[in-house]
């Protein structure tokens, strides 16, 4: 690494912060609640007069699925008349609407569960007007934060897709309140509630640390590709398709884990190949700690975990003999089989069920018990799942978040690659399998085996998938575009410009994407064209 090497990647990470956290959430989000109990869960509301109430907004605590019982008072007959016997609010810490469209001047709210986290509400008229009852004075914590209230709802100003389990987990955890999601390993939630802690349960306060390693991994991909190809171009030209990936910039604004998982997999890869050129131990340690932290983030480190070995074993049988080797294998155990258990096993310190547990250990037996179980059992669809063998075609994109802005725009957040990458890799992929077999180039070899430990254990997976679990396997496609640029400059006189013209035309369709991939209010007929398969759906 050069003082050129460190501008340009420092230059990368730059564009990404700008781009990262270029409207990333509110820092704000109503958070004094009001709980009901079984002794108190009705909410009667006094607006003074009769006026014409059309929807209901309740801003839901850490408790979902909130069912309710609506009424308003018939001063005639002077009673009480339902108007909804069970209506939903079922997503958390988010703005849910409930609909009204009532002319009343008391309406009652029952919990139909002996437990609500209500942290707002807010009423609105027919032309969107906010209406503050008179009586707000009796349930203070819900009428505290109405200037919280967003002119148009958007994942701006709450939760979207997934962050409903992971970032929600993270504040139980904060809280020491019942652990919600437990369908994998918690280091992942564990850092989202880093970013809680400094900036307070709102949007940018859950989505932080997704992107603060949304940044920290093109730094480490610079540096791969500098270690590979020695080559302060190439690094940069390849930092630069990670960079301006449409799927890195959406997992690195949304809080879930899948940005954690693949910033240490790369980072476990990079120390695997570290310790081929030096033949030390600390990078082998370095990479041992990597995987622990993979696994103990998801169970998709293992796969990863598989790949490091066939790697280790190729190199360490084709380098060492005798002795050597047998020291060598005492270390990894202590590096890929003691630490990784000791990390994982850490990973469930704040875990709180609702059964008691003999010991961390056994939390850590019972919780990994209940994953497995989850995992091999899940029978689920969903729209926008889609099978491996289309994920490198970007064939089913997932929306995680669309809603209207005003009566032509939409604020969109869809997760999928930028065509402009991922559909060149496919061939690149091909040309180094070409590379290895026939011109048993080992540095081919080595990005082979890491692409195909990311991707090829999902082709038995028989439960639900969606495109997100093939982007660490696309880290490892964008290196190998990196080896074919690489080869393209040095074997070719017009490589260079080609790979050049190649990197604009990527920029430019990642920005023509951008705002359907970042939430950024766009027409919803513009929206519409960028549908360039028959299945997608970025807009609706």
């Amino acid at each position: 690494m050069t003082k050129k090497d460190y501008i340009c990647m420092s230059a990368l990470m730059l564009i990404f912060t700008i781009l990262v956290f270029f409207r990333l959430g509110n820092a704000y989000a109503p958070e004094s609640a009001y709980t009901t109990t079984s002794e108190s869960r009705d909410i009667i509301i006094d607006f003074g007069e009769y006026i014409d109430v059309t929807d209901m907004h309740i801003f839901l605590g850490n408790l979902d699925a909130r069912t309710f019982s609506l009424s308003v008072f018939n001063e005639v007959s002077g009673q009480w008349e339902v108007i909804n016997g069970e209506d939903n609010a079922e997503t958390v810490f988010a703005w849910n609407k409930l609909p009204i469209n009532y002319n009343t001047r008391y309406l009652g709210m029952v919990a139909l569960h002996d437990a609500a986290v209500l942290n707002e509400m807010v009423f609105t008229g027919p032309s969107g007007e906010v209406i503050v009852p008179v009586n707000t004075q009796d349930y203070p914590a819900l009428f505290d934060e109405q200037d919280m209230f967003p002119d148009a709802v958007t994942y701006m100003s709450g939760s979207m897709f997934d962050e409903v389990y992971h970032g929600r987990t993270a504040y139980e955890f904060i809280h020491g309140l019942t652990t919600y999601e437990t369908t994998h390993p918690h280091l992942g939630k564990i850092i989202i509630s880093l970013g809680i802690r400094l900036f307070g349960m709102n949007p940018f306060g859950w989505r932080f640390m997704s992107a603060l390693f949304g940044i920290l991994i093109i730094g480490v991909m610079y540096i791969f590709a500098k270690k590979l190809f020695k080559n302060t171009y190439v690094a940069t030209a390849t930092a630069g398709l990670l960079t301006f990936d449409c799927m890195h910039l959406t997992l690195s604004r949304i809080a879930t884990i899948d940005i954690f998982a693949a910033f240490f997999i790369l980072l476990m890869f990079y120390f695997m190949y570290d310790y081929m050129t030096k033949e030390t131990l600390l990078p082998l340690a370095l990479c041992g700690i990597s995987m622990a932290c993979g696994i103990a983030t998801k169970w998709t480190g293992v796969y990863a975990g598989l790949g490091l070995a066939v790697l280790f074993f190729w190199y360490t049988f084709t380098h060492f003999k005798g002795k050597q080797t047998f020291r060598l294998f005492g270390y990894c155990c202590i590096f890929f089989v003691a630490i990784p258990l000791l990390v994982y096993t850490l990973s469930f310190i704040p875990v709180v069920g609702y059964t008691p547990y003999n010991g961390l250990i056994d939390k850590t037996i019972q919780g990994t018990m209940s994953m497995y179980d989850y995992h091999a059992n899940l029978e689920a669809e969903h729209y926008y799942s889609s099978p491996f063998y289309e994920w490198p075609f970007i064939w089913m994109p997932l929306l995680y978040a669309n809603d209207m802005v005003n009566a032509t725009h939409v604020s969109a957040v869809s997760c999928m690659g930028n065509p402009a990458i991922w559909w060149v890799g496919i061939p690149c992929v091909f040309f180094l399998l070409y590379q290895w077999i026939f011109k048993k180039d080992k540095q081919a070899g080595f990005l082979c085996i890491a692409y195909a430990a990311q991707y090829i254990p999902w082709m038995s997976i028989g439960r639900i998938t969606f495109i997100y679990h093939y982007f660490p396997a696309i880290l490892f496609v964008i290196l190998m575009m990196g080896y074919t640029m690489n080869y393209l400059n040095t074997n070719f006189k017009y490589g260079k410009k080609a790979t050049a013209l190649y990197l604009g035309i990527a920029l430019i369709v990642f920005f023509i994407f951008y705002p359907v991939v970042s939430g950024y209010p766009i027409s919803q007929e513009w929206g519409l064209k960028l549908r360039l398969l028959k299945d997608w759906i970025i807009v609706l």
